[in-house]
Parts: C-alpha cells; structure tokens; sequence
C-alpha cells in the first residue's frame, strides 16, 4: 500500500522521476516506502541544472506546493531527504537554521513549511474562528498561487547577511519564471517578498491615530488587491513563528 521503485534505473535514467514520486505521493495521498526513501536520498546528486530547469518537474512542484489538499507532509519528506534543497538551492541554506530571538520557535526551514501550512488553513477556513478576515479575504483575489510562491520565499534570504526581504525578493525574480510565473505574477511576489514585515511593523511600532502613518503606508502598498495578499501573507508568517 505504499509507493514503491521496483528499478533504481527508473530514477538515475530520468532524475525528473524523483520530483514525480513525491507528485504522485501528494496527488494519490500515499505514502513513500521507506527503501524507496533511502534510494531517493542517495541519488540526490542526481538533481541538477537540467532537473531544476525542467518545466515538467517545475510544473509537478507548483502543482504539490499550491494543492487544494495540505501540502506539507509532502514538503517536509521534501526536505528530511535533502530533494527540496538540491531542487531549490536556496531553500538548501535555510535547512536547520536557527533564529535567536524572542519570538522564533522553529529553524527557518520548518517556519516556512509551516507557513504554508496554515495558508491552507486559511484557505480551507480551519482557523475562521482566529483568523476570520484572512480566511475571508484569501477568496476574494484570484492570485492564490502568487500568495503560496510568495509565502514559501518569503525567508529564503535569511542567513545571507543584510536584509533578507529584499534578498528574498531578487531570489524571487529569478526562480518565479521557472514556474511559469508571468511578468506581472512575478512582480507581485517579488512585492509581497519585499515588503512582508510591513503591515506588522506598522501595527507594532507606530503611532496608527497619526495620518501620516497611514498615508505612507497606503503611498506603499497602493491597491487593494495587494492589501489583500499582504494582510492572507502576514497572519500566515506571523502564526507560523511559535
């Protein structure tokens, strides 16, 4: 009852059949055996350029990262057989990494996960009674799957040094169109990227009964579409903390 890999030439004569394993894991909600597991994270070499490049496994990765269905066992067995950081090299130099502060309860790897995970909270309406606009809102935009790219690189730059939403939002100019994101898709990440500590930064650290505050702030974000995303982004990331 498990998904299992009868030939390992299956896998080393087409590595992009690595990334259609856990395609099909997520898609038909079974479970990889664990020998196949073990071959997986010995042929992890195997991901190059040509697999990263491949629009048939970019394709497959978008498909498992915004499913209807929670896509996060599949993400975390991703990760714990180091196929997400060879597939995405900057997700890589994320794994394991700490935060040293009062607010962060999980490396940078599982809060991003996490992440994601209650995005689809918020969109399924589990956490209504918590988060009651956010789950209201995340239906009123049509740019679901721009909100679960954005969510899911929103700290990949942490650890480099300087600030990471800006870093964040250049690593997203250049992984956004292997997706098949589009011009404009990609800018309103590489938007949300950049500036996903603004509403809570705002709301913790200044004076909202002064207008100013409010007309920067508006000045910024300028539409209500990206108020929308902003505000679905930042209950995700903020719940995802601890």
């Amino acid at each position: 009852g498990r998904l299992y890999v009868k030939r390992k030439k299956i896998l080393t004569e087409n590595p992009v059949n690595i990334i259609k394993l856990f395609y099909i894991s997520h898609l038909k909600n079974i479970d990889i055996h664990p020998s196949t597991l073990r071959l997986i994270t010995s042929l992890t070499k195997l991901i190059n350029s040509e697999v990263r490049h491949d629009f048939t496994a970019n394709q497959m990765f978008l498909d498992i990262l915004t499913s209807q269905r929670d896509s996060t066992r599949t993400l975390r067995v991703m990760n714990e057989s180091n196929i997400l950081g060879k597939f995405i090299p900057e997700f890589q130099k994320i794994v394991c990494l700490m935060q040293f502060d009062m607010y962060h309860s999980y490396t940078v790897d599982e809060h991003t996960i996490k992440a994601v995970e209650i995005l689809n909270e918020i969109e399924t309406g589990k956490i209504k009674n918590e988060a009651p606009l956010a789950c209201e809102l995340i239906h009123q935009t049509e740019a679901r799957k721009v909100l679960y790219m954005a969510v899911f690189l929103h700290d990949l730059a942490k650890g480099k040094g300087g600030d990471h939403s800006i870093l964040g939002s250049k690593i997203a100019a250049k992984l956004c169109p292997w997706f098949g994101f589009s011009e404009d898709e990609t800018d309103t990440v590489k938007w949300l990227i950049r500036w996903h500590l603004l509403i809570s930064k705002i709301a913790f650290r200044y004076d909202l009964n002064d207008p100013k505050t409010i007309r920067n702030f508006v000045a910024n974000v300028q539409s209500l579409e990206r108020l929308k995303l902003l505000l679905v982004l930042t209950v995700a990331d903020i719940r995802a903390v601890g």
